[in-house]
């Protein structure tokens, strides 16, 4: 199964008048064209796509993890760049909030629970697109991220971390799959697990829940958004650029699935 959590550019009516952002803050505060990059929906058992924006909803945040305490929360106050999401004296109330969630976050994570309860799927994969360095609002700005990085919820081979003890799929799994994506892409970056993520709240919950092995993947956006393949001024990338990277990242997941089988 594909689970896409943040390649969503929807504003919801129930905050749409109240928002300070702009369709291009949308456009980089996501994972931008993560619903493209994964659309394998004729190819596996199950696609799972939120259309919300993640400035808006994030739902691979837990439903209670929210602001003020964590201002990258469920309900996000600024974008990933520092920017304010709502008009000054407009963050919604608890009444939206429970709006939003009730209307967009429970219905994805419902969906989730539903297929994996009701389908012979073996394995899910949570997808997303990353910055090309760490945003400004993270505890390291400016870092430089690698091609791709794999997740379990364990440390650097895959194996639990010291202060954990579960992860998310087998180890030899992620680093099987980690081989997969370097004789894919071959010499156009690193490969690493589980840095600098370690995978999301929609991996962990849904593993508990279903027993069902969850793998984070997240592909580096300079692979896409830089040139020759992105017109900056129009937020345009290169379709043929994005159908080749789909074919890359399939053809990694299928190497390795035959591996593992």
């Amino acid at each position: 199964m594909i689970s896409i959590p943040h390649g969503g550019d929807g504003i919801p009516p129930e905050v749409a008048d109240n928002v300070n952002i702009t369709q291009e803050d949308v456009f980089y505060d996501g994972d931008t064209l993560a619903q493209d990059l994964y659309d394998f929906k004729d190819r596996v058992a199950a696609l799972v796509a939120m259309p919300i924006a993640r400035a808006i909803l994030d739902v691979n945040r837990a439903p209670d993890d929210q602001p003020p305490d964590n201002p990258d929360g469920v309900i996000k106050t600024v974008t990933l760049q520092g920017k304010p999401v709502y008009k000054e004296g407009f963050f919604p109330g608890n009444d939206v909030v429970h709006t939003l969630l009730k209307n967009y976050y429970f219905p994805y994570h419902e969906k989730i629970t539903a297929l994996l309860k009701s389908s012979q799927i073996r394995l899910a994969f949570d997808c997303h697109a990353m910055l090309e360095c760490a945003p400004s609002i993270d505890t390291n700005p400016g870092q430089a991220r690698p091609l791709v990085c794999l997740s379990n919820g364990g440390d650097e081979r895959g194996a639990p971390a010291k202060k954990k003890s579960s992860i998310t799929c087998h180890r030899e799994w992620i680093q099987a799959l980690a081989e997969s994506f370097k004789h894919v892409f071959t010499t156009k970056g690193n490969v690493t697990v589980n840095n600098p993520f370690t995978g999301g709240y929609t991996s962990w919950y849904h593993y508990r829940a279903s027993g069902v092995p969850w793998i984070q993947i997240e592909l580096n956006r300079k692979l896409y958004l830089t040139d020759p393949y992105f017109d900056a001024e129009r937020l345009h990338v290169d379709k043929e650029r994005i159908a080749e990277l789909r074919e890359r990242i399939f053809s990694a997941i299928e190497r390795f699935w035959k591996m593992i089988s």
